[in-house]
C-alpha cells in the first residue's frame, strides 16, 4: 500500500533514509548533506515547501515492501523533480520492484495535482535509468558534469559581461529556444509561460547570480547563470552555439570565443571568496564548451541522463459545428419563449 508520508512513517523513513539515493546531484554538491526525514516533514507540516513523500509499507506472500519516493515542485508547480528514491537498488532483490511501483504512484499523484511532467537526473546507463524506463521515463538529453578543484581559480572580468535583470527573461527565453534542441525544450518547457519555468531563470536568490553578454546588433548573445552553496558552486552557460550560410564559420568563433568570456567572467566572479569546487554541466549538443573548460583546468566527474514522463497530454479539442436542421431548429425556438415552448436551458 502507497500513502502519502504520515507521522506514522517517521520510524519506517528514519530506518530506509541511510540508504537512500539522492538524485538531485546539484542539490547533493552544494548543500548540505539531504536528510529525507526532514524533508518527508517540512512537506507534510509546510505544503509550500513544494516537497512529496510518498511511502510503501505492504507484505505479498510473506516479503515485507518498504520504500518512499520523494519529489520537489518547481516553482512552476507544474513540474516535480524525482529527488530521492529508497532503498538502494543494490541493497536488496526486490528493490527495483519497489522504485517501480513507487514511480507509477507518483505519477498518478502528480497527475491528480495537475502536474505536466516529472523529471529526474540520472547516472547514463545505470540500473536506476533502466528502472526509470521501465515505469515510462524518457531520456531526452544527457550531459557531462565537470569539476574544478584547484586551489587557485584563474578568471578574467569582462567589460561586457553586465548583471541580469527581471526585463532581460523574454531574451534568456528566446535564446534558449535559438540554442536548444526541440525535443529539449519539449521536455523541459512548461505552458505556463508566465513562470520562469526554463533552466535558465533570471535569479531571485542572494545564492543565485546571472549575467548577460550582449551581441554586436544589441541582441543577447549569451547568458550566464551561477548558484552557490555552503559546499561549491555551479555554473551553467547559455551562448550561440552555431551558425549558418556563408557566415557559419565566423559564428560558430564568435560562439566559442563568446563562451570562453562567459566562462572566464564567471572564474573571476568566483575567484574571490570561493575556495569549494567549481561545477559546470555540459550538454551533448552545446559543442566547444568542454574543450573550454579542460584548457582551464576542469576534469569531467560524472555522465547523467536527463529524464521525462508526461502526466498530462494536450488535446486540442474539435471545433463544433451544427447540423442543417439543428440550425434551422434554433431559428425557429429564438421566437418561442422557454415556459411557451416547454424546454428550460435551451435557446
Amino acid at each position: 500500500m502507497i500513502t502519502p508520508f504520515g507521522l506514522r512513517h517517521i520510524g519506517l523513513v528514519r530506518a530506509l533514509q541511510s540508504a537512500s539515493v539522492i538524485l538531485d546531484p546539484k542539490s547533493a554538491l552544494l548543500e548540505e548533506p539531504s536528510i529525507p526525514l526532514r524533508a518527508a516533514l517540512r512537506g507534510y507540516f509546510l505544503r509550500s515547501s513544494g516537497a512529496f513523500t510518498y511511502v510503501l509499507h505492504a507484505a505479498d506472500h510473506g516479503a515485507a515492501w518498504r520504500g518512499f519516493a520523494q519529489s520537489q515542485a518547481l516553482k512552476s508547480g507544474l513540474a516535480w523533480r524525482v529527488a530521492c528514491m529508497a532503498p538502494a537498488l543494490d541493497s536488496s532483490a526486490d528493490a527495483a520492484t519497489v522504485w517501480y511501483r513507487l514511480l507509477l504512484h507518483v505519477c498518478i499523484a502528480a497527475g491528480e495535482r495537475r502536474v505536466q511532467r516529472l523529471l529526474t537526473c540520472l547516472p547514463q546507463d545505470s540500473p536506476a535509468e533502466e528502472v526509470f524506463r521501465q515505469a515510462s521515463f524518457a531520456v531526452y538529453c544527457h550531459e557531462l558534469l565537470f569539476g574544478y578543484s584547484g586551489n587557485t581559480v584563474h578568471g578574467k572580468l569582462s567589460a561586457r559581461m553586465r548583471p541580469a535583470q527581471p526585463e532581460d527573461r523574454w531574451d534568456v527565453q528566446r535564446l534558449y529556444h535559438w540554442a536548444t534542441p526541440r525535443l529539449v525544450v519539449q521536455a523541459e518547457e512548461l505552458s505556463d509561460t508566465r513562470s520562469d519555468s526554463l533552466p535558465f531563470a533570471i535569479p531571485i536568490l542572494d545564492s543565485q547570480q546571472g549575467y548577460v553578454l550582449p551581441g554586436p546588433n544589441g541582441e543577447m548573445a549569451g547568458y550566464l547563470h551561477i548558484a552557490t552553496g555552503p559546499r561549491g558552486a555551479w555554473l551553467r552557460l547559455l551562448n550561440q552555439p552555431r551558425g549558418s550560410g556563408t557566415d557559419a564559420r565566423s559564428s560558430q568563433a564568435d560562439g566559442r570565443d563568446g563562451a570562453a568570456e562567459m566562462l572566464d567572467h564567471a572564474l573571476a566572479v568566483l575567484s574571490t571568496g570561493t575556495r569549494a569546487p567549481i561545477y559546470c554541466t555540459v550538454r551533448e549538443y552545446e559543442g566547444g564548451i568542454q574543450a573550454l573548460l579542460t584548457e582551464r583546468g576542469f576534469a569531467p566527474v560524472s555522465a547523467c541522463s536527463l529524464l521525462v514522463k508526461h502526466t498530462t497530454v494536450q488535446v486540442r479539442e474539435p471545433q463544433r459545428k451544427l447540423v442543417p436542421a439543428l440550425e434551422k431548429r434554433a431559428e425557429v425556438a429564438s421566437t418561442v419563449s422557454h415556459s411557451e415552448s416547454g424546454i428550460a436551458g435551451k435557446g
